[in-house]
């Protein structure tokens, strides 16, 4: 009987001890699924707040052509439900059918930040087209 009771104390500390390992070993894996989930994130916040400033930009250069060139636009992202989102739209220059436009957005998740700064070319819609 109480060759039974070490046997079983052994069993039990060596099954804590493996418990701990396997729980060390998935807590790394966790946080590296959870850091490039929040990179996934963050890079589709970005992709949307670019999308909607150049959606904006075409839209209003589209009402009126001489808009003012060089002012920078900070726009609302609240129905983005990203805590910390910025967007500015600036257009740059106006010419013929086409703009260059320069979209500055931000986005954070956690301790996480993307900054981006790109000057892109949109193509006017004619009035009436």
């Amino acid at each position: 009987m109480v060759r039974q009771r070490g046997f079983t104390l052994t069993f039990v500390i060596i099954a804590l001890i493996m418990v701990g390992v396997a729980m060390f070993v998935l807590t790394g894996g966790s946080n590296a699924m959870l850091f490039h989930a929040d990179s996934d994130y963050l890079q589709a916040v970005e992709r949307d707040l670019i999308a909607s400033g150049l959606a904006w930009a075409r839209t209003k250069i589209s009402a009126d052509p001489n808009q003012a060139v060089g002012q920078s636009v900070e726009l609302d992202v609240a129905e983005f439900d990203c805590p910390g989102a910025r967007l500015a739209v600036q257009v740059l220059e106006v010419q013929g059918g086409q703009a260059r436009v320069r979209v500055e957005t931000s986005c954070s998740k956690r301790r996480r930040t993307l900054d981006t700064s790109r000057s892109y070319t949109v193509s006017i819609p004619r009035e009436g087209a």
